[in-house]
């Protein structure tokens, strides 16, 4: 008996150590819980104002800083932020009761979701609703319309590899193959002799959707060897360590990694800055959103969203690192190629940030369009007193007609002069046509929205 007991002594021990293990854990599970619970139900007595749900991008440090300078802008005082777990909640007390803004931050898509479910009140997106989104909440009427669509400002995805990589650019379409698996080592693109690593963000992810629709257009493929990561803080962490590693990231999130310049088509390869993002010449640009439920009236909500697009709201897209819509001018190099006339207007006049693009390639503006109108007609009444004129450039998708391509590009840059003078009363512009110079992408199904577009030069 006394041997058997000495020989199950390590057995008893080892399960004693099982049980203190399972007891911590367990203890961890519940503590994180508790957190994950506090942060899913409103504060007693607590009134929810409203809700948003959906990009990381935006929820994660945009969001609760739009929502806490406009809780400041409404007079309330105490303002507190709690989060946990891609949650935020900001706090505050607010005409003698205490109001709350949860803030869900789990990747676009969510957010469409929590719009379908009533869990949210405005939706996040770091890219374009997408068709099958919008069928699922046509009973809400409209959600790609004016009124549920709100473009807030403007981000790149910047590629990024490690600081020992000497590849310097690439091109869209090098792109696409390394994210296809067709090229696999760095020596085929001029780099070492190391196997490519490359990252893609969770599926779910809005950065992710928009870096696969202009990598790859409609030809995503099915199965693809990079590595998911959970989100931009764990991409930039492998570019910053990881010599083989090839990832994209938020332009708000990429300071201090190793950038590299990105070609499409025809264009120079280019490096983002906040000029070429501003005017959405980037070929890895794109807009954030928010949207709401156009057929529900919430007051908080439309004070919210139209403070957002304020100067106030504006002012925070921009200390947050992302590019805001009010118009700036921006000094540009003459093109050598560029015909005589828009050669002789980059040299004597600036460019404002804004360009004009048109709903899915139509004839009719789309919504930020629409709105920048507006940030037109204020940009010129804050020039008064100056002897300021207007020009308007269009271009057309490229035809192999450039007779067809020249009429198109001047009857976009007239649509603008039109709703210019018959709205804004902005009637002093003239319009220069220029076909299809310039072309901003190749790629068919993004050629018609991204290359026709109407510049607004000033001088």
């Amino acid at each position: 008996m006394a041997a058997n007991s000495t020989r199950s002594q390590p057995y008893h021990t080892a399960l004693t150590l099982m049980g203190l293990l399972i007891c911590v854990f367990t203890s961890t599970l519940s503590a994180a819980a508790r957190t994950e619970h506090a942060l899913s139900v409103p504060e007693a007595g607590a009134e929810v104002l409203f809700r948003l749900s959906g990009s990381n991008t935006i929820g994660a440090e945009l969001a609760p800083q739009l929502v806490t300078s406009y809780l400041q802008k409404k007079g309330a005082t105490a303002i507190q932020q709690r989060s946990a777990h891609e949650q935020h909640w900001i706090s505050a007390q607010l005409d003698g009761k205490t109001v709350i803004v949860p803030i869900v931050a789990k990747g676009s898509s969510t957010g469409f979701k929590a719009l379908d479910a009533g869990t949210a009140d405005i939706a996040m997106a770091s890219r374009k609703i997408k068709d099958s989104e919008l069928a699922k909440l046509k009973r809400f009427g409209d959600l790609g319309g004016v009124q549920a669509e709100h473009v807030i400002g403007l981000d790149a995805l910047v590629v990024a590899v490690h600081k020992d990589n000497p590849v310097s650019q690439l091109s869209l379409a090098q792109m696409a193959k390394v994210y296809r698996g067709e090229i696999r080592n760095w020596r085929e693109l001029g780099g070492l002799d190391l196997p490519i690593r490359p990252l893609h963000r969770d599926a779910e992810s809005g950065t992710r959707a928009t870096f696969d629709e202009e990598v790859f257009g409609n030809k995503r493929p099915r199965r693809s060897p990079a590595r998911e990561v959970s989100g931009n803080a764990e991409t930039r962490q492998q570019v910053l360590q990881d010599p083989a590693a090839i990832g994209y990231l938020p332009f708000a999130d990429a300071e201090g990694v190793h950038k590299v310049a990105i070609k499409a088509g025809d264009l120079a390869a280019v490096i983002p800055d906040r000029g070429i993002v501003a005017t959405e010449d980037f070929p890895l640009t794109r807009r954030l959103y928010l949207y709401k439920n156009p057929s529900r009236y919430h007051p908080e909500v439309d004070a919210f969203i139209h403070f957002v697009e304020s100067h106030s709201g504006q002012s925070d897209v921009e200390k947050i690192g992302f590019i805001n819509l009010t118009p700036k001018t921006l000094q540009l190099t003459p093109y050598s190629n560029a015909p005589d006339e828009y050669r002789q207007l980059m040299a004597r006049a600036s460019r404002l940030s804004i360009s004009f693009r048109f709903a899915d390639g139509s004839t009719e503006l789309d919504n930020r369009a629409l709105r920048d109108l507006h940030r037109l007609q204020d940009f010129m009444k804050e020039q008064e007193g100056r002897d300021l004129s207007l020009t308007l450039v269009g271009f057309s998708d490229q035809k192999s007609n450039s007779n067809i391509a020249g009429l198109i590009s001047r009857f976009r840059a007239l649509k603008v002069q039109g709703a210019l003078l018959r709205y804004h009363e902005l009637g002093d512009s003239k319009v220069l046509a220029l076909g299809a110079f310039a072309p901003l992408t190749a790629d068919r199904e993004q050629g018609p929205i991204k290359n026709s577009r109407v510049e607004v030069w000033i001088n």
